[in-house]
């Protein structure tokens, strides 16, 4: 699998897993298979948005996760203004974290800088 296709079944993995995809699948090819504009990602946009807790083992994951869902929906981004100012302290505080890798710190500059421009 390319990193793209990766990126597609964790995104339809962690969309499956918090219940934004409505039927159960009975075997692992969703992932790879699913069109990932069949969900919403609104879910889970909220869902990663509230674990961005720099102690964390799962931040680097969440992270990823989070970067990779904005990146390919910016507008979820703008239609939700409450989740977006919760990101934007989220990121303030990871980006003053110390514990974080470089590519976090990539990642957390990413987020930032997609929540400055959907707030234009």
């Amino acid at each position: 699998m390319s990193e793209s296709s990766n990126e597609v079944a964790n995104l339809n993995y962690w969309a499956y897993w918090i219940g934004e995809l409505d039927d159960v699948r009975i075997d692992d090819s969703f992932m790879r298979d699913e069109d990932t504009r069949a969900w919403s990602g609104g879910a889970l946009l909220a869902h990663l948005s509230g674990r961005l807790d720099p102690t964390t083992p799962h931040l680097p994951l969440n992270l990823h996760t989070l970067h990779t869902l904005v990146a390919s929906r910016s507008e979820l981004l703008d239609a939700r203004p409450h989740l977006r100012a919760c990101l934007g302290e989220s990121s303030d505080r990871l980006a003053s974290s110390d514990s974080l890798s470089r590519t976090d710190r990539d990642q957390v500059a990413g987020l930032r800088y997609a929540l400055r421009i959907s707030s234009r």
